[in-house]
């Protein structure tokens, strides 16, 4: 029964190994852009090259969403992200404008819209960004940033009440071809009304370019799996001595 029970302790061992999602990315380019008074200004500045790794257990922060309008089904969630493999050259900078020195809000956002008809489109959005909300004698004022990673994709043949979960969200990273992929870091500076708590956006600067990703396999499987034939191995060895 010992012997029995050893491949079923393998297969415990390596499932978890395929959770969650990890890609290497690169942007290759990017715009820089200035809006005020609701004027947006290309400025001809670039954006070095650069990249990084994302990852994502796809623990959920809160539960997954969802809602039917007319002959639409949305979903959506909000998973863990690691942050630690890549920033925006101007993440520093814009966080410096937002002047707040609490922890970033990261998280991968992940978004689903099926149609009666079967055809559905949707994405995943890697983000980090922050903001600060702060008084003067002419008013309340909020900074804010956030730069996203944003992986599209859309196809046929759902059926109209597939939902965004966890196991979905792996399912359509691992198997979906992008149908666009961007790259988007915005500061901006909005007026708070007093009453309301409505935002009127009074200076805004970003930039916006293209992404290029790659998925990467899970070094933890191969390795799993190298110790379990190790195992069957040795047993092996003790059953014949």
């Amino acid at each position: 029964m010992k012997y029995l029970a050893l491949p079923a302790i393998i297969m415990i061992l390596t499932g978890p190994a395929h959770a969650g999602i990890v890609t290497t990315f690169a942007v290759n380019s990017a715009e820089h852009w200035m809006s005020r008074d609701q004027r947006t200004i290309y400025d001809g500045k670039v954006l070095a090259p650069f990249g990084g790794t994302m990852r994502s257990s796809l623990t959920p922060f809160l539960p997954c969403r969802s809602s039917f309008s007319g002959a639409e089904h949305h979903s959506s969630c909000w998973f863990d992200l690691d942050t630690s493999g890549f920033r925006s050259p101007v993440d520093a900078e814009y966080q410096r404008r937002t002047g707040s020195t609490e922890p970033s809000g990261d998280g991968l956002f992940s978004r689903l819209q099926v149609n009666a008809d079967g055809s559905y489109h949707g994405y995943f959005s890697f983000t980090t960004g922050n903001w600060a909300i702060w008084e003067d004698a002419t008013g309340s004022y909020s900074d804010n940033f956030y730069t996203n990673y944003q992986f599209h994709f859309q196809g046929t043949g759902l059926a109209w009440d597939t939902a965004m979960d966890p196991a979905r969200a792996e399912e359509f990273w691992r198997r979906e071809t992008p149908s666009e992929l961007v790259y988007r870091s915005q500061w901006y500076r909005s007026r708070l009304d007093p009453v309301t708590g409505d935002e009127t956006i009074l200076e805004r600067d970003g930039w916006e370019g293209k992404l290029a990703v790659a998925a990467v396999p899970e070094p933890a499987a191969p390795a799993l799996f190298g110790v379990g034939l190790a195992a069957i191995a040795g047993l092996r060895r003790r059953k014949r001595s």
